[in-house]
């Protein structure tokens, strides 16, 4: 195995940034538990409150972040009024992101109520063709709206809050395949060290083209594909999205027998908690970005009352202030045009500049030629970013299997479809070559890990041997 062709990776130019930290009020009613990279905590608080909506044998789940909310799928036509009422109910006046997941009637039949009722921004929608009634009426309503109307594909990123990363896992852009629970679109929300993944209905054989694309798959929170359909939720991508909370949107004494008895085997062998819509009616789950805490509607009677949408701007804290440089006037202020440039071996506090997760380990080697412990640079993680804008990776760990011992990166941001590669030994830092300076070897020969985190310790990739494309 050998590193890539030689690509450039610019030291930053120097940024200056104000932190700011929110306060939010407390939440009851919570379950207690472990977590793996965050943990389940009944005194949870936070500006994430995410709801999986009882919707019968349908899907539909609404998430409210400080002053944004995103609505993905509604149910059955029949569920519509349902879906409003609950956005009613947490307080919110404006959809600022509308999702259809694919264009079957128990995913997007209460949309035209929805519309009908709230100013949607924004719809992302499969694009998936669809001669349905339903289908055509939604997309109808849609124009007629004139609202903003986006085809996902995947790797696409979705801002409508700095301090949210919402990243398209599914479909890829040239469909493989004319099923609509194929072509399903599968979603990573991040928020600091907790991700929630919303797999749709998409089908096993989406799950594994998923996996071997190298976008990060981790996630603490699951809303479980296909309603715990056997023909979904394979072991293979449990394994990779490891969650801890695992939630089924399911009917009461359905005709298809979901959640099926596979799928939950499965969820058990992952140790994860699985929570269902049809036992426990509406599910909440709330989150500080380092913690969870999850309410049932059937376990906590001030279940509505708990969260309730804000409706005025969340109070903030600054935590640091400091002078920001001021943008050129009629100049974009991206990373290009911002100066002066930083020395590379200056060491920056961890600012989140660029999407992170088009950030991935395209390539390792963990076993040297030779003797490991004279050829230290032959031991390397190549760092990859397969996005469309520059990524800042500045106060980013990487490390092996233990987590011993980080390698934190120094100022460097990876320009678009550029890479750069980590060597363990010594040497001079040129643009495509990054150098820990350690005595001796950090990886295992064999079975070891390389795991590359953020600055707020978010895992945004891990790879143990597998060239990813």
């Amino acid at each position: 195995m050998h590193p890539l062709p030689p690509r450039s990776a610019p030291v930053l130019p120097a940024l200056i940034l104000i932190f700011l930290i929110v306060t939010c009020a407390a939440v009851a009613g919570c379950t207690t538990g472990t977590g793996r990279g965050s943990s389940l905590d009944q005194n949870t608080t936070g500006d994430l409150r995410a709801y999986f909506l009882d919707v019968g044998q349908g899907d539909a789940s609404i998430i409210l972040f400080k002053d944004k909310v995103i609505v993905i799928d509604s149910g059955e036509v029949d569920q519509g009024e349902v879906v409003v009422a609950a956005l009613r109910e947490l307080g919110v006046k404006k959809i600022d992101l509308l999702v259809a997941t694919h264009p079957h009637s128990d995913h997007i039949g209460g949309m035209q109520n929805v519309l009908a009722n709230f100013k949607v921004v924004t719809v992302l929608d499969s694009g998936t063709p669809s001669t349905s009634t339903l289908y055509e009426r939604f997309l109808q309503m849609i124009e007629k709206q004139g609202i903003t109307y986006i085809v996902a594909r995947q790797g696409q990123t979705i801002d409508i809050d700095p301090s949210l990363r919402i990243l398209v896992l599914w479909p890829p852009e040239d469909r493989t395949s004319d099923d609509l629970n194929a072509n399903s679109i599968v979603l990573r929300i991040s928020y600091g060290t907790v991700n929630l993944l919303y797999a749709g209905d998409a089908t096993a054989s989406a799950e594994e083209a998923i996996t071997k694309t190298g976008y990060p798959l981790d996630a603490q929170v699951l809303k479980v594909a296909h309603h715990g359909s056997s023909g979904s939720s394979s072991a293979m991508f449990l394994s990779r999205v490891n969650p801890d909370i695992a939630v089924i949107p399911v009917g009461k004494a359905n005709d298809y027998g979901h959640p099926h008895k596979a799928t939950l085997d499965r969820l058990a062998a992952v140790g994860s908690m699985v929570f269902r819509t049809d036992t426990d009616g509406t599910i909440r789950v709330m989150s500080d970005g380092s913690t969870i805490g999850v309410a049932t509607e059937k376990g906590d009677a001030g279940f509505w009352n708990a969260a309730v949408y804000a409706t005025t701007p969340t109070p903030v804290t600054p935590v640091m202030t400091v002078v920001t440089v001021p943008p050129t006037p009629g100049v974009s202020p991206d990373i290009d045009n911002l100066v002066p440039a930083l020395s590379p071996d200056v060491t920056l506090p961890a600012i989140q500049l660029g999407n992170a997760s088009s950030v991935y380990i395209s390539a390792v080697q963990f076993d040297a030629p030779g003797d490991d412990r004279v050829n230290l640079n032959g031991e390397w993680v190549q760092i990859a970013n397969r996005g469309t804008g520059p990524v800042l990776i500045a106060g980013w760990t990487l490390s092996d299997r233990t987590g011993s011992s980080p390698y934190t990166f120094p100022a460097i941001v990876l320009l678009p479809k550029e890479s750069v590669t980590v060597y363990t030994g010594s040497g001079a830092m040129n643009d495509t070559a990054i150098f820990m300076g350690q005595s001796s070897p950090i990886f295992g020969n064999s079975g070891d890990v390389a795991i590359l985190r953020d600055g707020a310790g978010t895992i945004i990739d891990q790879n143990s041997g597998a060239v990813n494309p």
